[in-house]
């Protein structure tokens, strides 16, 4: 004869939390856990339902929005990463909070912020994403001739259409991906494995990162046609103190700033900058109109735009761009990369080994291919 089975009610279990879960479940053992299990699904059919169809199982791409979500603290930010929608972003993310049962980021005007129990979630979640990612792209065979390149919206066409030519021509296997996003999320991706290698203006990296100088540019100014300054060569620091500066955010903005505060090892006068959250063209517009000057680098300089002139600023030093990317990565793809970027000799240097002020065509024997 069969024993009889304990029958259990709501009541048996204390008080529930908001998700439905009994606060003393860490008690509960044996036959009373498989009770609360069997109250649970007859409480839902719904999650019943969920649970046969797998709408109740967490994708990966819910694991990625979440993690880049707490890296950019931003729906928005993480979404322009992705190239999606934030609502993709938001949706998916709320879905995968009902799904366990609890709220993983606090949500304001200006961003979210991870919850305590998101950063448990981030904690345990990270590692498995990128141990799965690792595990992919070991396996596969034309992963290790793929080659994730991350740029700037700052980065010269000319010199990165001669890298890729010269690895092209050198290694046809390699298949390269191009990422386009600012300096701060490239480096993001590069430690997390979601870039191999990114182009940048950054003037001190971690020591984590490896990185290999490959070319500078200028700073320039941005004039109107008709401006008093638009008559001189090059301007100097002095000649733009009386004016307000702006610089947009495609620029690599930092970095103009701290060559413009450092002139010869000594501190300028600080000039009055301002980094506006206008793209290249729109502040071109601006400019054009006569109702503010800019600041940009070289790379800008290659736009057409109507009543806009462009000024190099007398010896100043000149922005490095770089390739940073991460040591212990060894893609064959990545260190043939690396290899000819080592090799092309694009830079200038002086007796002394700093970069010179090069004349305005000085990336031409390059493209001709003389070193």
């Amino acid at each position: 004869m069969n024993a009889e089975v304990p029958r259990y009610s709501l009541q048996d279990f204390g008080h529930f939390d908001e998700s439905g879960v009994p606060r003393d479940i860490g008690t509960l053992q044996g036959e009373q856990w498989q009770a609360w299990w069997r109250m649970r699904d007859r409480r839902s059919t719904a999650f019943i339902e969920r649970w046969r169809s797998g709408q109740n199982s967490i994708d990966l791409r819910q694991l990625r929005y979440v993690i880049l979500a707490a890296e950019h603290r931003s729906f928005r930010r993480a979404a322009a990463s992705l190239n999606v929608q934030p609502s993709a972003i938001s949706r998916r993310i709320r879905d995968l909070e009902f799904r366990l049962g609890t709220a993983l980021f606090i949500r304001s005007p200006s961003g979210v912020e991870v919850t305590r129990k998101g950063r448990e979630f981030l904690d345990r979640a990270q590692p498995v994403l990128e141990e799965l990612d690792a595990a992919t792209m070991a396996i596969s065979a034309d992963a290790c001739q793929a080659l994730r390149i991350g740029i700037c919206p700052t980065t010269d066409p000319r010199l990165l259409h001669i890298l890729l030519d010269r690895l092209g021509s050198r290694y046809p296997p390699i298949h390269e991906a191009l990422f386009e996003a600012d300096e701060e999320e490239h480096m993001a991706s590069v430690r997390h494995h979601r870039l191999d290698v990114a182009i940048v203006a950054v003037k001190n990296t971690p020591l984590a990162y490896g990185t290999i100088p490959l070319w500078h540019e200028d700073v320039f100014v941005i004039l109107p046609t008709d401006h008093d300054l638009a008559a001189l060569g090059s301007i100097a620091i002095s000649d733009l103190l009386r004016y307000s500066l702006s610089i947009s955010k495609d620029e690599p903005a930092s970095q103009i700033i701290d060559a413009l505060r450092w002139h010869d090892g000594e501190a300028t006068t600080p000039l009055p900058i301002e980094v506006c959250d206008l793209g290249r063209l729109a502040l071109m517009s601006q400019i054009a109109l006569g109702r503010r000057l800019g600041l940009c680098g070289e790379a800008a300089t290659l736009m057409s735009f109507p009543r806009v002139m462009f000024r190099p600023i007398a010896k100043l030093r000149p922005l490095t761009f770089s390739a940073v990317f991460l040591p212990d990565n060894n893609k064959p793809a990545l260190r043939n990369f690396l290899q000819i970027a080592r090799s092309l000799r694009l830079l200038r240097q002086d007796c002394d080994g700093r970069p010179t002020l090069a004349p305005p065509r000085r990336f031409d024997a390059a493209i001709r291919g003389r070193p």
